[in-house]
């Protein structure tokens, strides 16, 4: 697969994968529909007038067994050029949304205080667990600000991305 810089980012664009809509395609497809839909069917179960135990049975196979079965299939199905065509889907829509928008500097520092400030419950459970409320408050004051973390990072924008990715990346003299 080829790759080219884009004129806006850093980072390079992948050239298309081709999608060949042939027959394991459209089943593929369908066999993923299927997995998708299959749990919505376990509300018409008790309508079928069977026993507890059987009714028990089909809609734990229609919940919990036939949707991943049926998920894999397809899966396989599609194989792995259809897996690199919806790879390059989610991977281009990302750039778009995210790394492409430049914000502005207001936004910036609203995402990075965001950021900072979600740290605190977390820094005061791991050092002053006292301090928070007891049960079911502490778990969403921690969620909440674990949520609120990866807000800010989309908030911030491409640009900050882009700042992130450098960190990795090592740029001294050999």
């Amino acid at each position: 697969m080829q790759r080219r810089a884009t004129a806006g980012t850093a980072l390079p664009e992948q050239t298309p994968p081709v999608l060949n809509r042939d027959w394991r395609f459209y089943t593929g497809m369908a066999a993923l529909v299927l997995s998708l839909v299959m749990p919505l069917f376990a509300f018409l179960v008790p309508l079928l007038g069977l026993s507890l135990a059987q009714s028990a049975a089909v809609v734990g196979l229609l919940i919990v067994g036939g949707p991943e079965v049926i998920g894999l299939i397809g899966i396989a199905l599609l194989g792995r050029n259809a897996f690199q065509y919806f790879t390059y889907q989610a991977k281009r829509a990302f750039r778009s949304a995210v790394l492409a928008t430049r914000v502005s500097k207001k936004s910036y520092y609203i995402g990075l205080s965001i950021n900072m400030m979600s740290w605190i419950p977390i820094y005061l459970y791991g050092y002053f667990p006292t301090w928070l409320p007891s049960g079911d408050a502490r778990i969403y004051i921690l969620a909440s600000a674990a949520l609120s973390f990866i807000l800010s990072m989309f908030i911030m924008g491409g640009e900050f991305w882009e700042k992130f990715r450098r960190i990795f990346i090592w740029e001294g003299k050999p």
